[in-house]
């Protein structure tokens, strides 16, 4: 049950959580019929329920008082038939309710997955993906608690109530007069049990998120327990944690008897009151017996689905503050979106990087500042400075990642944001420097690029590098599972079948990350070859990080702290003895 608590920063007031739970009905229109359904089988089910005091009331009043045998037999046969509809509603509410929450649930993931999906790299800077796993984890599973069975509760309770106080004032008011005598005593308990609840359950999540922390710890970091001899001291902090989190579930245990307490203590309470003075109104002939007994069962009807409302609240709360994380995300617009009325892309085409500075987040630092840079059609620039010098952050602009703060940057001399970012991605491809892959075959990676093509084409795309042969000597070629990211593959092979991707596409414009930077001498060799006959009569701008790729660039530009300072060949910027001859010294000292 500590699953619905809720903070005070998360807790919702009554507007919002209505406004939010309108929103997310219209997510859920399709599956309207099923949750109509449901509704009607829960009202059914109620009336059968509320019947059989009804048929109490007559077989006693009609059939035993008068001794006559018809009356009591239609009542027995009546309580067996609203006995077993009550069964059959009961089934297909609980049926109706959850497919209508599970296909809720799934509108829901793939909504939010899908506009997660398209938000531009700004998003995933302000955003952790922890966040995001938890927001598409516990927040919808808090969702799902109160969708699947939640709504169907809180329905059927307050049809029990309000049905059953009408019911119960229609055969006698007097006699529920005297019943209610009980209800500020549960109101009360009510109140109190909400807030000490959520407090209760606050505490049990705290303590099982630390408990699970001390545990983590100690089996990830048990090298560094064992080398320092630890394990003593770990097991005392396992050990507190786990007494901790005891002593709160113990505390919520408690909370929740107090209150059941309360209630069921209430019932019988008022079963008594209606029982003592309800047989001095048999006697005295204003109400019947029959009509005693009937109220007797309602009243069970009545504070059972008290202690099922109170315990929803908490519920309600919990999913109200999950939907409004997830409206959260869905009402994030993307940083980089496709313009109104989109320019075409010429096919082929030099960039153009015109007065461009950019920062990561509004008012932050600038991370690059003023830059101006071309690079014509079929040129290969590399771009070069030291560790957070803004290069990657060029680059970044030039695939149009992030739009500039100021400046432009154009393709064919179209400015990147009037453009649809799938004809950028179709001109402009980035090659990362660690070749990421999915699950799934090799084949199925390489489509990634376009997923309509066919097997021919992507079996030319590795021709197109030079290694088809090698990805057709595994045992089953091309159709060889990579396993979970690419852990089949070699370092290399992995970035060969990144390459194939971009070839796959055949773009105007190479955006590389150095991809042979983190690779052994083995297969560097076959790496740099396909890079060779992949950039060939292609616009490349590379990200250097080795002398060895800065010597085959036509030019070079070095980025110190966030500008453009030097840009030339490689002899030219040797002979001026700035900032690139030091980098050039660098790496020759260290061979690279």
């Amino acid at each position: 049950m500590w699953t619905g608590a809720v903070s005070d920063e998360d807790r919702l007031d009554r507007t919002q959580t209505a406004r939010l739970f309108r929103r997310a009905a219209g997510l859920g229109h399709e599956q309207r019929r099923l949750a109509l359904a449901a509704m009607g089988f829960v009202l059914l089910s109620t009336l059968a329920i509320l019947l059989g005091p009804v048929f109490v009331r007559y077989g006693i009043d009609r059939g035993i008082r008068r001794g006559e045998t018809r009356p009591l037999n239609l009542a027995v046969i009546g309580y067996i038939v609203v006995v077993i509809c009550a069964y059959f509603t009961s089934r297909q509410q609980y049926m109706y309710v959850n497919r209508a929450g599970e296909g809720f649930l799934r509108t829901l993931r793939v909504t939010v997955f899908r506009h997660i999906q398209r938000q531009s790299l700004a998003f995933y800077d302000r955003t952790q993906s922890g966040v995001l796993v938890s927001r598409m984890t516990a927040d919808i599973e808090s969702m799902g608690e109160l969708v699947q069975w939640g709504l169907m509760q809180f329905l059927s309770a307050s049809l029990l109530i309000a049905l059953s106080t009408v019911l119960m004032f229609v055969l006698s008011w007097q006699l529920a007069l005297m019943a209610m005598v009980v209800m500020p005593l549960i109101v009360l308990a009510t109140v109190k049990f909400q807030r000490d609840s959520n407090a209760a359950y606050l505490a049990v999540r705290e303590h099982v998120g630390e408990n699970l922390s001390t545990m983590q710890e100690g089996i990830s970091g048990i090298r560094v327990i064992q080398a320092y001899g630890r394990e003593d001291e770990q097991s005392r902090r396992f050990r507190e944690s786990s007494r901790s989190l005891f002593r709160s579930h113990v505390h919520s245990l408690r909370v929740s008897t107090w209150y059941f307490g309360v209630v069921e203590f209430s019932g019988i309470l008022a079963a008594a009151i209606t029982v003592g003075l309800g047989g001095l109104l048999v006697r005295n002939g204003t109400v019947s017996l029959g009509t005693l007994v009937a109220m007797v069962l309602l009243l069970a009807n009545l504070f059972e689905p008290v202690q099922q409302l109170s315990q929803l609240y908490n519920t309600v709360q919990s999913a109200a503050a999950a939907l409004n994380k997830l409206f959260a995300i869905l009402d994030t617009d993307p940083d980089v979106a496709d313009p109104a009325r989109p320019q075409a892309l010429p096919a082929r085409g030099g960039v153009e990087v015109d007065a461009v500075s950019f920062s990561y987040r509004p008012g932050g630092r600038t991370a690059v500042r003023d830059i101006t840079l071309e690079v014509a059609e079929g040129e290969r620039v590399a771009l070069v400075g030291p560790t957070g010098a803004g290069k990657s952050t060029v680059a970044k602009l030039i695939a149009r990642f992030y739009d500039p703060t100021l400046g432009t940057v154009r393709f064919g001399d179209v400015d990147l944001r009037h453009a649809e970012i799938a004809a950028i991605r179709d001109r402009i491809v980035v090659v990362p420097q660690e070749g990421f892959l999915f699950g799934g075959t090799i084949a199925d990676n390489v489509r990634i690029a376009r997923a309509d093509a066919s097997d021919g084409e992507i079996a030319d795309a590795f021709v197109a590098i030079g290694t088809l042969d090698r990805f057709e000597a595994f045992p089953e070629g091309l159709d060889t599972e990579v396993r979970e990211r690419g852990s089949r593959l070699s370092a290399g092979e992995r970035q060969l079948v990144s390459l194939a991707r971009a070839a796959l596409v055949d773009p105007a414009v190479l955006v590389l990350d150095e991809a042979t930077s983190n690779l052994d001498p083995g297969t560097e060799l076959a790496v740099e070859q396909a890079l060779e006959r992949l950039m060939a009569g292609r616009t490349v701008v590379v990200v250097a990080h080795r002398l060895s790729t800065v010597r085959r660039a036509d030019r070079i530009a070095v980025i110190d702290h966030g500008e453009l300072v030097e840009l030339g060949t490689h002899d030219e910027l040797v002979t001026r003895g700035g900032t690139y001859a030091g980098l050039a010294t660098a790496w020759a000292r260290t061979h690279v």
